[in-house]
């Protein structure tokens, strides 16, 4: 009889066990289900370059330049806002008075040293917020992936991402977010109030996408080819769209023409959602990432 007991005891405490297990793994699974996703590339393509569209400005940023300049779309003057060594800023936004960026200090075109920064458009100060290579702003709250800076046993450093965390928009109360995941999957069409910018293009190995045409459709279903690098008499010979965003009634996007002293330029261009205003208000002879 004890020993019947004793059988059932330990079928019992097995099972129970089991389904503990079970339990905390349907708690896993469940959070990480329920784990809010945002995406870094929320409203532009590619990584070259950066543009914010405020008003009748744009605030970009353009690799190896180390610096952030405004091109006022009324006057079509360009001026600094902030020069700085390094290579430079990437995934600019702004918020109120600043706009928050990737900074990489880094020297060379064979690695990178990145931050999360915010720049005082009205000053040009800089401040260093956190370690990280990718953010959102999400209204006074920032998601970034943190990174640790890592020195390997041949004096090789990088940058190692450590976990997605969340900050204040001045750079405080930092803590990790198991609640929250970054999504880095670039997009060939970007939505917005006012219509959708769609991207079309050729797709080799794995992800490499390279767009070639962009195309305009507004609430109605009415579309308008805003470019066709195909089309474009000026465009360099295997050009392609390398960078596109959109906000307000502005597109921006980036392609390389024929005639630069050194080569083929890269190129930004400005124009509206309607086709109208397009204009290259920035060009730069093409070298390592631009």
């Amino acid at each position: 009889m004890n020993h019947l007991l004793h059988k059932v005891f330990k079928v019992s405490t097995l099972f129970c066990f089991t389904l503990f297990a079970a339990f905390i793994g349907c708690l896993a699974v469940d959070s990480e289900v329920s784990a809010k996703t945002y995406s870094v590339y929320n409203n532009y393509f590619g990584g070259s370059c950066s543009a914010v569209v405020s008003g009748d400005k744009v605030y970009f940023s353009t690799t190896e330049t180390g610096m952030i300049q405004c091109y006022n779309i009324k006057t079509g003057k360009t001026s600094t806002v902030i020069s700085k060594d390094g290579k430079g800023f990437y995934s600019m936004k702004k918020k109120g008075g600043y706009l928050y960026a990737v900074y990489d200090s880094y020297l060379g075109s064979d690695g990178s040293n990145d931050s999360i920064v915010r720049v005082n458009i009205a000053n040009g100060t800089m401040e260093t917020l956190a370690k990280g290579n990718q953010f959102v702003i999400k209204k006074k709250t920032i998601f970034y992936m943190k990174t640790k800076r890592i020195v390997d046993q041949y004096d090789n450093a990088y940058d190692k991402e450590i976990g997605v965390c969340s900050m204040n928009l001045d750079g405080s109360d930092q803590k990790t977010r198991k609640d929250v995941k970054l999504s880095t999957k670039q997009p060939k069409k970007i939505k917005t109030s006012k219509g959708t910018l769609v991207s079309t293009g050729k797709t080799y190995t794995g992800d490499d996408y390279f767009p070639e045409k962009l195309v305009f459709q507004d609430k109605n279903g009415k579309k308008k080819t805003l470019y066709n690098v195909n089309k474009d008499q000026k465009a360099a010979e295997y050009a392609s769209i390398w960078y596109f965003t959109i906000q307000g009634d502005y597109v921006i996007y980036k392609t390389y023409l024929k005639g630069g002293e050194y080569g083929p330029d890269g190129a930004l261009v400005i124009v509206k959602t309607n086709g109208k205003g397009k204009k290259v208000f920035y060009k730069r002879t093409s070298v390592s990432g631009w």
